[in-house]
């Protein structure tokens, strides 16, 4: 499929586990939980029964593989977006082509059985962001998702949210599992990626994301993503046709 930029699919549901696995553009997948982001080269994985709501962020090429409900025990429980290995790409452009329906004993069900076992063994990657409930928070974050800046501190945030620095710290630690800080810089890093497979140079996604230089945030992608900027956007360009 190739849903245009703000195309969103309402909250819903599926008796089947899903793997959205994005080809081009990029993706949110919204729960009660938080939200999924996944860009270009990564799968997210929704479990059956699971509340979610789709929204397409740029314009994208996905593809989609249902798990039937009576194989999905091994798998996570939680939505997850995950690295698309090469071995799990070709899985992928089988099972797209089975499709939903297939004999239990046959060759098709040993694809899909190879690609459920793979699902679990993949590579999480940090794109998952938590989303507070306490309406002081909800205003930070709101902001934050329009303009996301690193150097924007808690002090400044305060002023948005009608609450302390020392409110807002402590709120972050209970409401969303994790330090004002750490919730930054996973936004940072999303937009990250997003900016750079939109084209945008190294050196501007710092300044525009509010480094103080190129080298700091790409110190930032490095140790987050386990390779530089310029190695991540080499790996997609080789690997964007596969699918």
């Amino acid at each position: 499929m190739n849903p245009p930029k703000g195309w969103t699919i309402e909250t819903h549901t599926h008796d089947r586990g899903q793997l959205l696995c994005i080809i081009s553009g990029n993706m949110r997948v919204v729960t009660d939980e938080g939200s999924w982001i996944t860009p270009p080269g990564q799968a997210c994985w929704i479990p059956s029964e699971a509340n979610h709501l789709v929204t397409f962020t740029q314009s994208s090429e996905f593809r989609t593989v249902s798990i039937r409900p009576d194989l999905l025990s091994a798998l996570p429980k939680k939505c997850c977006v995950i690295k698309l290995s090469p071995l799990l790409k070709e899985l992928i452009l089988s099972a797209v082509k089975i499709g939903w329906d297939y004999e239990l004993e046959s060759h098709e069900a040993r694809i899909m059985q190879l690609l459920i076992e793979r699902i679990p063994l993949e590579e999480e990657m940090p794109f998952f962001l938590p989303e507070g409930h306490d309406p002081r928070l909800k205003r930070i974050t709101s902001a934050m998702h329009e303009n996301v800046r690193i150097d924007y501190t808690l002090e400044y945030w305060s002023k948005v949210a009608g609450a302390s620095p020392r409110t807002l710290a402590r709120l972050f630690n209970i409401d969303m599992g994790m330090s004002f800080s750490t919730w930054r810089q996973q936004l940072c890093l999303i937009r990250a990626v997003e900016m750079l497979l939109e084209g945008q140079s190294i050196t501007n996604t710092a300044f525009t994301l509010g480094y103080s230089s190129a080298g700091n945030f790409t110190s930032m992608f490095t140790q987050a993503m386990s390779k530089s900027p310029t190695a991540y956007l080499k790996e997609w360009n080789i690997n964007k046709e596969i699918l």
